[in-house]
């Protein structure tokens, strides 16, 4: 062939003298597999870089918290805001599922020796607690995911600054928790995939326990993310003791569901909703069976018909 095709032969000698000058491929030994490449966010393990994550995102919740601060809301807004503001100021039980945790978490900053602020304020100020943590902590899973820690910064301020997460930040609402414990499910997961331990798990059940003690729609980030878990990571939580642990851990997460059975009954709040104190009431509460487990809102209309849509 190439001597009928003279014009290739200069490249092919050429070729053959640059193969001639590589070194020998490595020999591999009979029975043994070629070593696998570690994931790229398992291979960066610099602890400058790791140091930047953890800055980077602190720097960020601290401006996004002074964004909140400034713009947060100086009373009590609308919606549901005037249920739960009384609901956290009396101790009492809100509206199903009863959000225990906000609950008791807003009477702590309704309880803040803050001068000339009104109780309102300050649980308003919870909302731009969570929210600025919530950028924060997917800021530092972000970027330790990607190998980034501007590209964590990119997204935690683009969730931090959209416009329905900002609405929700600087008022008297669930959401701004919900999603600091997503965020928090988010970081256990990928330290979970960093390095596959029980203890990691069981910290990544805890979160999602917790979550669903705030909102029920957490559930749409903790199934997958526990299936995910598990089938990842079976090898060492497939077995009776690392299950028994995790189901520990998820239920100390739900723990604050206590506080319904602890404030219901003949004593609780004035405007506190339900009869959390015995098994029946605390079930339908907790089950939201008075609203429809699965419907987004008491009225019919407003969810029957746009549920696949919104789901």
């Amino acid at each position: 062939y190439i001597q009928g095709h003279s014009q290739w032969a200069p490249a092919v000698a050429l070729a053959s003298q640059l193969a001639c000058c590589l070194p020998p491929a490595p020999r591999r030994r009979a029975g043994r597999a070629p070593p696998r490449r570690s994931a790229p966010h398992q291979a960066r393990a610099d602890p400058d870089t790791m140091d930047l994550d953890l800055l980077l995102s602190t720097a960020l919740s601290a401006v996004t918290l002074a964004a909140y601060v400034h713009t947060l809301c100086p009373g009590t807004p609308g919606g549901d805001a005037g249920e739960l503001l009384q609901v956290a100021l009396e101790l009492g039980i809100a509206h199903p599922p009863g959000y225990p945790l906000w609950t008791m978490m807003a009477h702590g900053f309704s309880r803040l020796p803050l001068r000339n602020t009104t109780a309102a304020w300050r649980v308003n100020l919870s909302s731009a607690v969570y929210g600025a943590l919530a950028a924060g902590t997917l800021s530092l899973g972000v970027g330790s995911w990607s190998g980034s820690p501007w590209a964590g910064v990119a997204a935690g301020g683009a969730f931090a600054f959209s416009p329905l997460v900002w609405e929700y930040s600087v008022q008297c609402e669930v959401f701004a928790l919900n999603n600091l414990l997503c965020a928090a499910m988010l970081l256990a997961l990928l330290r979970f995939d960093a390095r596959r331990t029980v203890g990691r798990a069981g910290a990544g059940a805890f979160a999602v326990g917790l979550a669903l003690s705030n909102q029920h729609t957490a559930v749409f980030f903790g199934a997958p993310f526990a299936l995910w878990a598990l089938l990842a990571g079976r090898t060492a939580l497939l077995r009776p003791a690392p299950l028994l642990l995790l189901a520990a851990a998820g239920l100390a997460g739900l723990s604050p569901y206590l506080y319904l059975v602890a404030r219901g009954g003949e004593s609780a709040a004035w405007g506190s909703w339900g009869e959390t104190s015995t098994v029946r009431g605390f079930l339908t509460h907790v089950l939201r069976l008075e609203y429809g487990t699965f419907r987004l809102a008491n009225t019919p209309a407003a969810t029957d018909a746009e549920f696949g849509l919104r789901l």
